[in-house]
Parts: C-alpha cells; sequence; structure tokens
C-alpha cells in the first residue's frame, strides 16, 4: 500500500538540477513510487509505501541541503 504525501519547499531547491538531484537521492534510499517536483510554487508531491514517514524525509533530506515542511 502506498500514501501520498506533500510538502513544501522551503530551500534547497532552486532550479531543475537541484529537483533531479533531489528525486535521485529520495529514489536511492526509499522506495518511492512518484516523484513530482514543482520549483515554480515551491511543491512536492509523491506516493511512498506507509511505512515511510514524511518525518523521516524531512530529516533526512535537511541532513542534505533541503528544507522542507509537510503541506497539510
Amino acid at each position: 500500500m502506498e500514501k501520498e504525501i506533500n510538502f513544501i519547499i522551503k530551500k534547497g531547491v532552486y532550479c531543475s538540477w537541484c529537483a533531479d538531484l533531489m528525486k535521485k537521492t529520495l529514489n536511492q534510499h526509499f522506495a518511492i513510487k512518484e516523484i513530482e517536483v514543482d520549483v515554480l510554487n515551491e511543491k512536492v508531491h509523491l506516493m511512498a509505501p506507509k511505512k515511510v514517514s514524511p518525518k523521516n524525509l524531512i530529516v533526512f533530506l535537511k541532513k542534505r541541503g533541503y528544507h522542507l515542511v509537510e503541506e497539510r
């Protein structure tokens, strides 16, 4: 089972290259099925397994220079 998670980008994703690097980083460490990054609107949408928590993703990305908050 998968769940939909949405984030707001606060810092670290400024261009399509940044977005691609973040996608590759997430795909290497989590079994994420779909990742969409909207750089202009500062939003990230992804489909992740139920066992992956938004908090874990935020902490993981923060260590790599990406600052996101979960969109509610």
